[in-house]
């Protein structure tokens, strides 16, 4: 069903008084197609059509969409934030510091690269990149200290000689 130029005048007062019950583009009739609700489908407000003449959009002839997807977020980020976080766990037990320079070495790649991933179109998670980069920066700094901190404190005979005998007073040898 077409409208002549004279009912597209009337179309418009009508849609000064919108009805919840009655949807917008079922008003309309599209201009390229005469399709009715054409703005409904992708592309067929502005006359695009694929090589069969249907819409484009249509799957049925062109076999691919042009709908937008929603954006995905990039599995590296979420890598680069999961590897900041172990870093920093492993960094705060103190014991695991060691390892906590290599998670963070890892975050701080995997965050960069999620980065330069998120800014790319249909993809998000520079954030989480940047979360991810953040705390293993923090724990590769906190580690080195601790690292320095450690041998240190093994090699200085005034620092270790009280840990020793503190441990042979709670376990006394034999």
């Amino acid at each position: 069903m077409t409208h002549s130029r004279s009912s597209h005048g009337s179309d418009r007062s009508r849609k000064s008084e919108h009805r919840p019950d009655e949807a917008e583009t079922n008003e309309r009739t599209s201009w390229t197609t005469g399709s009715p609700g054409g703005a409904s489908a992708a592309g067929a407000g502005t006359g695009a059509t694929s090589v069969g003449g249907a819409p484009a959009g249509d799957e049925s002839t062109s076999g691919t969409t042009t709908s937008a997807e929603p954006a995905k977020t990039s599995p590296v980020a979420v890598f680069g934030l999961v590897f900041g976080l172990l870093a920093l766990f492993c960094v705060l037990i103190g014991v695991l510091a060691p390892l906590a320079i290599v998670f963070g070495i890892v975050g701080i790649v995997l965050g960069i690269m999620g980065r330069k991933q998120g800014s790319q179109p249909r993809r998000t998670g520079k954030g989480v990149a940047t979360a991810g980069l953040t705390m293993a920066i923090i724990a590769l700094v906190l580690g080195i200290l601790a690292g320095i901190a450690i041998v240190m404190g093994l090699t200085n005979p005034d620092i270790i000689g009280p840990i020793q005998e503190q441990v042979t007073n709670v376990m006394p040898p034999g």
